[in-house]
């Protein structure tokens, strides 16, 4: 442990700089297109141009294997129209590369069995792809990430109107340095579905049970567990670096 931490200073003080240590800031406002790099890794986004609407590091204090700290990075971007929202994406990764002491976060809802979809394609020690799609009521309070209430002051400040419901994918890989969780969500109301009557997660107009009584919905989020089994491979790419500069998603076919 004590050689750990010492050949760290020895890297340190040579001016080496830990993978996610360098990376900027992320400034609310900043946008991007096709895919955005977070700390050596890509995340695919749908097409058009996303703002950097929040974001929030975490520190992670129970290693154990000597090394310093790790830290977990969220940042979330929104492609708008007009004043409405047609999508957000929210990414978790492991800012510094290590490869214990982290936790894959979301994995657990991959084997959740009251949601629309929930799939795990691997799951060994730290090597993880699943995929899961549910549906999400907006809240927010003063118990809230600071991620989300940046990204509700980033619509409050610019009169944008938040869907009071969306329709969100989940894609959540990770190797032995790295994990990433992305969630992408898709706004209903843009395609003519009205706000739900009942904002209750577990009652609500989209809740699976309900969904299953109603075709058009139904064929949304289908468009959307498709969207996900399409798209998966893209954010395995992003995690191993290896999408082309612009390399991007489509949108799922009910949001075209």
């Amino acid at each position: 442990m004590q050689r750990s931490i010492l050949g760290l200073a020895a890297m340190l003080a040579a001016g080496w700089i830990p993978p996610g240590w360098a990376q900027p800031k992320w400034a609310i406002g900043q946008t991007y297109s096709g895919n955005i790099d977070i700390g050596g890794v890509q995340m695919p986004l749908p097409a058009g141009e996303w703002t950097v609407s929040g974001f929030q590091a975490s520190t992670n204090l129970t290693r154990t294997d000597g090394t310093v700290p790790g830290a977990s990075m969220v940042v979330t971007l929104a492609q708008l129209t007009g004043s409405a929202v047609r999508g957000y994406a929210v990414f978790v990764y492991n800012e510094r590369s290590m490869s214990s002491g982290w936790n894959v976060p979301d994995a657990k809802t991959c084997r959740r069995t009251e949601i629309h979809h929930a799939k795990v394609i691997r799951d060994v020690q730290l090597s993880k792809s699943c995929e899961y799609v549910n549906h999400i009521i907006y809240t927010v309070s003063a118990t809230s990430a600071q991620w989300w209430k940046d990204t509700i002051d980033f619509a409050r400040s610019r009169a944008i109107v938040m869907p009071p419901v969306t329709i969100a994918s989940g894609i959540v890989v990770s190797d032995r340095a790295n994990f990433v969780s992305a969630l992408y969500h898709f706004n209903p109301a843009l395609k003519g579905f009205s706000a739900p009557n009942n904002t209750v997660w577990a009652s609500s107009d989209w809740n699976v049970m309900n969904v299953a009584e109603d075709e058009r919905k139904k064929a949304f989020v289908q468009s959307v567990i498709d969207w996900t089994e399409k798209s998966r491979p893209a954010v395995e790419a992003g995690l191993a670096g290896k999408l082309k500069k612009g390399e991007g998603l489509d949108w799922p076919a009910a949001m075209q």
